[in-house]
């Protein structure tokens, strides 16, 4: 939200191809991988875990920031993706019902 602003400041037509590229790839194959990724799961996996491994993303995306150096998240949130992720650890060896 706080950089809400800036996006209205943006020339958008006055962006060159590559930017638009970008976005066009971002927005289709990202989806389509990720949509085929859960329908491939949901096949595959009890649902209660496919619906876990969605708790995964922003612990994906904290160790991504954090490792292209954009800064760590405060310790507390680190603190809550390390929770769901050893809950996921736990479901993963759990039996499935």
């Amino acid at each position: 939200m706080a950089a809400l602003p800036d996006l209205f400041s943006i020339d958008w037509l006055a962006l060159p191809p590559l930017v638009w590229y970008t976005i066009a790839y971002l927005a289709t194959f990202t989806t389509a991988a990720t949509m085929f990724l859960l329908q491939y799961a949901s096949v595959r996996l009890p649902a209660s875990k496919v619906l876990a491994y969605g708790y995964l993303t922003p612990a994906f995306i904290i160790l991504t920031e954090g490792l292209l150096g954009h800064g760590w998240v405060p310790w507390h949130i680190m603190i809550g993706a390390l929770v769901a992720a050893l809950a996921l650890v736990v479901m993963a060896f759990a039996a499935d019902s």
